[in-house]
């Protein structure tokens, strides 16, 4: 009881002091698991009062919370917007809708059954796409010895290379503008999100829909996404640098790669390697990309000595409560002791995850823009930020 007391008491305080978005999601979970449910619900209700963009598993939590507090009504609501932004659209999602002993109280209600029909239908849309994707990635690739890169088709294409005896999956994805005749920048993504434990590559069609794909497209950079599982996943470099390797020898081989324009960089974990991969010499990448992820000054620094001889770019919103904008600037801040070519840019709010807001792709855009411009075109246009 006394531990349950000191818990309530420090969410108690948290409420008071917390800001952003993602914390005040993060207490409204909280809330939940202790049962808290009023108190939950007043906690969303605060934080979607000024949030222009709300994801779709806050508005299902929230519509708990709602539940729980006997406002059906409200939770019917949130699950409708929940709907329109992609809510419900796989089957598993689906049966906890219909079948969880959360939602009997309203299993009958006709709002509540318009909002299931919707689900039901984005489900079906859903799976058709899914399908054509799968379709594409396979038809769209070029076997070895069968072409050359005057055969690529605009679109995904699903590749494997063999490291360790793990055949590891990657995406290339060709802009609508390529022309064989002309070279083209090639850009690496790390994906974030890889957990410890996953035991097998997931091809998720949802893929397609990563922000990477549209910048590529926005672009003209032909992607190349490696997928990663949790063991060995990212943070084994000499593993990770032996598939980048095989993958970029098997890209030159099949697209007309530009080979003074190669880019390599992630997110989340996927970006904490690529700072890694910075200390290389003799690196066949023009230049590396972090987007909300964690350095340590020792990616940079190696007995007294910089270590880093290619540009970094780090993207990172002020807000991120997982990967905390205070620890990316101290580390900046002792990096840049060293004559460094790191440039930050940084956004105001939407957390760990910003790039998949509506409104964070704007500017993960313009921030991939403006590192093509630095370094392809004449003058340097990223601010070199001041603390």
């Amino acid at each position: 009881m006394k531990i349950l007391v000191i818990i309530i008491a420090l969410l108690s305080f948290q409420r008071t002091i917390a800001q952003s978005y993602e914390e005040l999601m993060e207490l409204a979970g909280t809330q939940i698991k202790l049962e808290r449910y009023k108190d939950a619900l007043q906690t969303f209700q605060r934080a979607f009062k000024n949030q222009a963009e709300i994801g779709k598993y806050d508005y299902a939590n929230a519509s708990v919370a709602a539940l729980r507090s006997g406002q059906s009504n409200l939770a019917i609501e949130w699950l409708a917007k929940g709907a329109k932004i992609g809510l419900g659209n796989s089957q598993e999602e689906l049966f906890y809708f219909k079948n969880d002993s959360i939602f009997k109280t309203i299993i009958n209600d006709d709002s509540y059954r318009k909002v299931l029909s919707k689900m039901e239908s984005q489900l079906l849309e859903k799976n058709k796409l899914d399908s054509t994707w799968q379709y594409e990635i396979l038809s769209n690739a070029i076997l070895k010895g069968k072409g050359s890169y005057q055969n690529a088709t605009p679109g995904f294409a699903l590749y494997y290379v063999n490291e360790g005896g793990l055949e590891i999956p990657y995406i290339v994805f060709v802009p609508g503008n390529y022309n064989p005749k002309k070279p083209t920048r090639a850009v690496f993504f790390l994906h974030g999100g890889v957990i410890t434990g996953e035991a097998s590559f997931k091809i998720d069609p949802q893929t397609r829909l990563e922000p990477i794909f549209t910048i590529g497209d926005s672009t003209g950079s032909i992607i190349i996404y490696p997928f990663q599982k949790g063991n060995p996943g990212w943070k084994d470099y000499t593993h990770c640098s032996s598939v980048i390797a095989k993958i970029l020898t098997e890209v030159k081989a099949r697209y007309s790669v530009d080979i003074n324009t190669i880019y390599l960089g992630g997110l989340s974990m996927g970006g904490n390697v690529s700072y890694q991969f910075a200390r290389g010499s003799g690196s066949p990448f023009r230049a590396f990309y972090a987007i909300s992820a964690k350095p340590k000054f020792a990616d940079f620094e190696s007995g007294g000595s910089l270590v880093v001889t290619r540009p970094i770019y780090s993207l990172h919103a002020k807000d991120d409560s997982l990967y905390t904008y205070e620890n990316l600037k101290n580390v900046y801040k002792q990096a840049k002791r060293y004559p460094l070519r790191w440039y930050l840019t940084t956004v105001e709010t939407g957390g760990h995850g910003f790039p998949y807001h509506p409104a964070g792709r704007r500017p993960t855009l313009k921030f991939f823009r403006d590192m093509f411009l630095t370094e392809e075109g004449a003058g340097h246009c990223l601010p070199d930020l001041a603390f």
